[in-house]
């Protein structure tokens, strides 16, 4: 047995079932995999592999859950084309309260050998890749009596997700995607940003504590496992009487990140006759987004009083990405101006008009605390962000803009 500790050891899962797909050997003919989330950002990673597998004569047949919305509508997309008539990819629910498919084993099986994982590691990019994940690693031999028990448990189990007499699996195809995105079964990763339902995906709490109120009115597509264990029946003491938090206790909303059309007044140097002077490169960002969520631009805490000017409060050289590059921005606000700026060439020259500005902020550890993207027009991700963009400016302007990833500040 081997253990694969990442994001820190030799050698991730991500990079490990990479290696083991791509293998043109012929050592192993089937790969299965049974894993509670999936999202683009990791099944991208092993697309090619396993298109090569099952090229090469490979089957697949991989088992996901969609609980607590995990799972995005394009991973599953990714997943149907990669594997495409050689395999089969499966859905297991089960509707009943507080259970979720939560399963993480990857098997390789060959005429001789198998490699089983079993693990904490999902398909996302955060499970194969980046996050502090575990997996052990077993070797098989098809000789061992021993081994091929342990195989033979393993692919029963795998054949008991997958039957579809439970009630709880089906067969995944692009129609039965599109009734389970239509049910709010599964969401665009667009939807799940904003829901900031990444954040619950990552706690073990009930499908209906996630949205209750979507599970109530959609159409059921599956049925419930009636002998599935249960444990003791147990009642939690309530108390008596319920305080009201007060609102000082209450914690603070915290966000990931911010995005908004661009403007002409945004990315455009103002006077064109030879000999005036360019208008300030100024990224304008509405007062009102501003006060939505203060504490994403440290506003007002680490904001200084201009004192040549009453009113005005600076924030001066913020470290920003942009692109390969750490640029240095200024935040300026001052009550006789409608908006919020950020001063800098850098951000002016990188857009156009009507393209997407994002701004993330990272957590403490780099040497910048803002990552900056210019989401361009027609490209693939712009529809994504612009769903973020759910507020309007007052007057004529046709700037919109939105945060994303919302969720409860951490202690």
């Amino acid at each position: 047995m081997e253990l694969i500790v990442q994001p820190f050891g030799q050698q991730t899962l991500g990079e490990y079932l990479k290696d083991l797909l791509g293998d043109n050997s012929g050592v192993y003919h089937t790969f299965q995999a049974a894993v509670a989330f999936a999202k683009i950002s990791g099944v991208q990673h092993i697309q090619d592999e396993l298109r090569g597998f099952v090229a090469s004569g490979g089957s697949v047949r991989i088992v996901i859950g969609i609980d607590q919305h995990g799972t995005s509508q394009e991973a599953l997309l990714a997943l149907l084309d990669s594997v495409d008539d050689g395999g089969e990819i499966w859905i297991n629910h089960d509707e009943a309260q507080f259970v979720s498919f939560h399963p993480k084993v990857y098997i390789f099986e060959g005429k001789q050998s198998a490699i089983l994982i079993v693990g904490s590691g999902n398909l996302t990019q955060g499970g194969l890749f980046t996050n502090d994940e575990a997996s052990g690693v077993y070797f098989l031999n098809t000789a061992n009596p021993s081994d091929v028990e342990t195989l033979t448990d393993i692919k029963y189990t795998l054949d008991n997700w997958c039957n579809p007499k439970n009630e709880t699996a089906y067969l995944l195809s692009e129609p039965f995607l599109e009734g389970l995105v239509a049910e709010g079964y599964v969401l665009p990763e667009a939807a799940l940003w904003s829901e900031s339902a990444t954040e619950a995906a990552a706690s073990d709490v009930g499908t209906d504590e996630i949205c209750a109120e979507r599970k109530t009115r959609r159409k059921k597509l599956f049925g419930r496992l009636t002998e599935r264990k249960r444990p003791p029946r147990r009642i939690a003491k309530r108390p008596s009487k319920i305080s009201v938090v007060p609102k000082d206790d209450v914690p603070a909303l915290t966000v990931q990140g911010f995005v908004m059309t661009l403007m002409q007044t945004d990315v455009g140097t103002g006077q064109k006759t030879p000999g005036t002077s360019r208008r300030s490169p100024e990224i304008f960002i509405p007062l009102t987004a501003r006060d939505m969520y203060p504490e994403f631009w440290y506003w007002p805490d680490l904001f200084v009083e201009d004192p040549g000017r009453a009113g005005k409060f600076d924030r001066h050289g913020v470290k920003m990405r942009l692109g390969g590059d750490v640029i240095s921005v200024n935040m300026m606000t001052w009550p006789v101006k409608s908006d919020f700026r950020l001063r800098s060439e850098a951000l002016r020259s990188a857009g156009q008009v009507g393209d997407i500005f994002r701004i993330e902020r990272v957590k403490p550890g780099r040497d910048y605390e803002y990552y900056v993207e210019i989401i361009p027009q027609r490209t693939s991700d712009y529809e994504a962000y612009l769903a973020f963009c759910t507020n309007k400016t007052k007057g004529k302007s046709k700037r919109v803009w939105g945060y994303y990833g919302v969720a409860k500040a951490e202690d």
